[in-house]
């Protein structure tokens, strides 16, 4: 469980990228790389893209939550057990939202190649009222 929070924790770094690539894109800045879509990019469904992008928020928040109680843990043990307590909260999240933890670990490998994937995410975020309208 302890080896899930930085994967998780790096799938929510990813999400506050993905929003605001996605949000440059809309607004007609040019794309950093033109990508042909993955062929794993190309199967994820947009009940995926959909669940990916609340799973997504909801690890992003409780990275957040627990980034700061890792600062404030007085010794190596209270930063163990708030490490299983985020891992625990975090596979919940990304289980709520209707994704497995290694659906949404393949997602975010998949979006860091892909930026129509990155775009539909962005999208999905929007449409969620996750990320703000342009």
């Amino acid at each position: 469980m302890r080896n899930r929070l930085p994967a998780l924790a790096a799938g929510a770094a990813l999400a506050l990228g993905v929003s605001g690539l996605a949000h440059a894109q809309d607004a007609g800045a040019p794309a950093a790389t033109e990508q042909v879509p993955s062929a794993a990019a190309a199967n994820i469904t947009d009940e995926q893209v959909n669940s990916f992008a609340l799973a997504m928020n909801e690890v992003s928040s409780l990275n957040q939550k627990f980034s700061s109680q890792l600062a404030a843990a007085p010794d190596d043990a209270a930063r163990t057990q708030i490490q299983q307590q985020a891992a625990t909260e975090m596979t919940q999240a990304v289980e709520t939202s209707g994704i497995s933890p290694t659906e949404y670990h393949q997602i975010a490998q998949a979006a860091q190649a892909d930026a129509e994937l990155r775009a539909r995410i962005g999208q999905a975020m929007q449409d969620n009222g996750i990320a703000p309208a342009n």
